[in-house]
C-alpha cells in the first residue's frame, strides 16, 4: 500500500509540475543611505504568484537575516524580451548581538517601493534584472529606530524551472 501511495504521490508532483515554474536566483548590490552596506540574497518567484522573495544574512557580526517581498504590480514589454516592472513589498530584520558588551537583539520592519528592468533570455530559463527600491525601516530593539533614506540597489540572475 506504501508503494501504491508513494507512485501516486510521485506521479501527482510531475502533473503538478507543468502547472506552475518555480525561479530560483541569486542578486547582490549595496544598499545606499542609512548604514550603507553591500548584500546578497538568494531570491525565489512563482510565476503564479506576483511576488518575488528574497531571503539575506547581510553581516555575521552582529548576525543579521533579512527578508523581503515584492508584489510587483505590472511587468511589461519594453521590447521582445526586454521587460520593467514597478510594485511594492515589505521588508523584515533580525539582528542579534553578541556578548561584546552590546547583548541583545533588534527587529526590522518595512515597506518597499520598486523599480526594475529584466530580460528573459533562453527560451525563458535566464532571467537577468537590476532594480532599485526605497525602504524605509523602523528597527525596535534597545529602543526605537528608523531607517528612513534606505535605498537597495540589486542586480540579479534567476533561473526557471
Amino acid at each position: 500500500m506504501r508503494k501504491i501511495a508513494l507512485v501516486f504521490a510521485l506521479l501527482f508532483g510531475l502533473a503538478s509540475a507543468n502547472v506552475f515554474a518555480l525561479g530560483i536566483g541569486i542578486q547582490a548590490g549595496p544598499v545606499v543611505g542609512s548604514g550603507f552596506h553591500s548584500g546578497g540574497a538568494v531570491t525565489f518567484k512563482l510565476d503564479q504568484l506576483p511576488c518575488v522573495f528574497a531571503v539575506s544574512i547581510p553581516s555575521f557580526d552582529p548576525f543579521a537575516i533579512g527578508v523581503t517581498a515584492d508584489w510587483w504590480m505590472e511587468n511589461p514589454t519594453i521590447q521582445d524580451f526586454w521587460k520593467w516592472y514597478y510594485g511594492f513589498g515589505a521588508a523584515g530584520a533580525l539582528y542579534v548581538h553578541g556578548d561584546d558588551g552590546d547583548s541583545g537583539a533588534a527587529l526590522g520592519i518595512g515597506g518597499r517601493i520598486l523599480i526594475g528592468t529584466n530580460v528573459l533570455l533562453c527560451k525563458d530559463v535566464l532571467e537577468i534584472y537590476a532594480q532599485a527600491a526605497w525602504q524605509p525601516m523602523l528597527f525596535i530593539g534597545n529602543g526605537i529606530g528608523t531607517h528612513f533614506f534606505n535605498f537597495p540597489i540589486d542586480i540579479g540572475v534567476r533561473l526557471w524551472f
